[in-house]
């Protein structure tokens, strides 16, 4: 059985423990001096008294705590990087390279930099990873088939983690605020406050799923509902006309700028 254990129980710490609950493959431990206790009872994992602990135990050990913190744990963890140097690290600390990540916890630790999203607790995520040039493909490959394990994992340059941060890591929220545009246009048009938000949120769902199932981009979904010269056209022309495409890029660029400012 593979032990993965964390350092950081936050929510997306949380989303990839609920991940990988259920794997039989899999023991989870995690260490957090304020949430652990917590977080382990309400999924029943079995929390650790440090991050010491944690690699004691561990083959991977995921770093998920603050960025701010991480000369602190690598500190902590010197004891086990020297009694236990096989363990894995993934990281997924925000604006972290692989460059500063082995600056704290030394040239020859097996690092991976990884990128979820908190869809992965319902398999369903996405994960960019990023590795060494030197990392052998067999580890390489073997990370990458348990971040599979959450939805789909792609490998890339680590200079497109701040574009695929915004588009894959901040994107629900984004997908979010536009069901809930949906719902308070369906409130002004008068339907009641919770059909409004059913008939938004299967809205959404139902149309990703179509797009997956039928393996349909998205403007063939969409001339697809479109009758030209209709109701939905109409509609359409409304967005083109407010230039969503534009406001879009423009929420991305603005979520690339702040994260290259914690780079």
């Amino acid at each position: 059985m593979l032990t993965i254990g964390f350092i950081g129980a936050g929510n997306m710490a949380k989303a990839m423990m609920q991940g990988w609950q259920g794997n039989a493959e899999i023991r989870q431990v995690l260490f957090s001096p304020h949430s652990g206790e917590r977080v382990a009872a309400e999924l029943g994992l079995e929390a650790k008294q440090s991050a010491l602990d944690v690699w004691a135990e561990s083959d991977m050990v995921v770093l998920a705590m603050p960025p701010a913190q991480l000369a602190d744990v690598a500190k902590e963890l010197q004891l086990g990087l020297m009694m236990k140097p096989g363990v894995i690290v993934a990281s997924v600390l925000g604006g972290v390279s692989l460059a500063q990540l082995h600056a704290a916890l030394g040239p020859n630790v097996l690092i991976a930099r990884t990128l979820p999203n908190v869809n992965v607790a319902l398999k369903y995520g996405y994960t960019a990873l990023a590795f060494d040039e030197t990392m052998d493909a067999d580890i390489k490959g073997a990370i990458a088939a348990l971040f599979l394990d959450f939805g789909r994992t792609d490998e890339l340059p680590e200079e497109q983690f701040g574009a695929v941060s915004a588009l894959a890591g901040s994107g629900p929220a984004f997908v979010a605020a536009f069901a809930e545009a949906m719902i308070q246009a369906g409130v002004q048009a008068g339907i009641d406050p919770e059909t409004a938000e059913r008939l938004s949120q299967q809205t959404v769902i139902g149309t990703a799923r179509h797009m997956e199932e039928f393996k349909k981009d998205p403007m063939t979904l969409a001339n697809e509902v479109m009758t030209p010269g209709g109701s939905t056209a109409a509609g359409w022309q409304v967005l083109e006309d407010g230039n969503l495409n534009q406001l879009v890029a423009d929420t991305i660029n603005a979520t690339m700028k702040k994260n290259a400012e914690f780079e």
